[in-house]
């Protein structure tokens, strides 16, 4: 029995992990500076080990919504590559650009530079430029609960039959 239950063990951990290797990822992001916070949502296609594409973007900035990305080349007045990696950088120095209401003042480049996360606007030529403390966390996603509670139910039940083993001897 117990080489049973651990078989299944094994085959639903093989399962999640290949799911999450090919699932996209949502993490949840904020940052607050001087004037200025921040948060939401981005989604990549993996775990960002290696800068990967930002596919999505949602929240606020300030009260505004965010309406999504600015496509790449769109906006010349900022340096931005829309890439993510899960390493405590999080973003190059291109790093993303999201609109929150279109042109110049609409757009929010968020980037690192020298060890320092940044907000950056421009505003009738002018850089608006904030230090910000930028932070993120992986959401789980729903099949991910589901092969733990799976794994827990196994568990659960491997524990009660041995305990009727054990009473019964």
């Amino acid at each position: 029995m117990f080489k049973q239950a651990a078989a299944l063990l094994l085959s639903g951990a093989a399962l999640l992990a290949s799911s999450l290797a090919h699932a996209d990822t949502v993490w949840a992001w904020s940052y607050s500076g001087s004037g200025v916070t921040a948060s939401g949502t981005l989604t990549t296609g993996g775990a960002a080990l290696v800068p990967e594409d930002i596919l999505s973007i949602s929240g606020t900035r300030n009260g505004q919504t965010i309406l999504g990305l600015v496509p790449l080349g769109e906006d010349s007045n900022f340096l931005y590559d829309n890439k993510f990696v899960n390493d405590g950088a999080y973003f190059s120095e291109a790093g993303l650009l999201f609109d929150v209401g279109g042109g110049d003042a609409g757009h929010f480049n968020v980037y690192f530079f020298e060890g320092q996360h940044f907000d950056l606007q421009v505003i009738d030529g002018q850089a608006i430029e904030i230090p910000i403390s930028f932070s993120v966390t992986a959401v789980p996603e729903a099949a991910t609960y589901v092969y733990m509670a799976l794994g827990l139910a196994g568990l659960g039940a491997l524990s009660r039959r041995r305990r009727g083993v054990a009473t019964s001897a």
